[in-house]
């Protein structure tokens, strides 16, 4: 074997071993467009997006993003969904949306399944958890689909 094929094989593999111990795809499938009404520049009056919930902590709002994760997490207190919004929650530029166990009967299926990989508009009080900014929710009226 030539020095120049095992170099591009020690690459490869280099590659393929970064990104497993990251967690970071080293190929990835673009994901799908989102919705116009979820694009940034296509916001209506009023509605902000993910990104920019940070600056308006103590601020009624109406937040517009793209559900990237949706979790049920029945070990934790209060046993909340998260709905995470723009970035995963181990960014720390993330957004999510919280919903106590208490509300999670006033939702007609499991938010976590509901609006999983979909954009969504919420409305609600936003507040800083450990520094991410969140909206807790507790009726289906703060929240649509787009």
């Amino acid at each position: 074997m030539s020095k120049d094929w095992r170099l591009f094989l020690s690459i490869v593999l280099l590659f393929v071993i970064v990104g497993s111990i990251t967690g970071c795809a080293v190929i990835a499938p673009l994901p799908p467009p989102l919705p116009k009404e979820c694009e940034k520049e296509n916001l209506p009056e009023g509605v902000i997006y993910w990104d920019e919930a940070k600056y308006h902590i103590g601020e009624e709002c109406t937040v517009c993003g793209h559900v990237v994760e949706a979790q049920y997490v029945t070990y934790m207190r209060g046993t909340p969904t998260f709905l995470n919004i723009g970035k995963p929650v181990s960014c720390p530029d993330s957004f999510r949306v919280v919903i106590r166990d208490e509300c999670r009967p006033n939702f007609p299926e499991a938010p976590e399944r509901c609006y999983f990989d979909r954009c969504i508009y919420v409305t609600g009080l936003i507040v800083a958890d450990e520094g991410v900014p969140q909206i807790e929710i507790c009726d289906p009226s703060q929240i649509k689909c787009h």
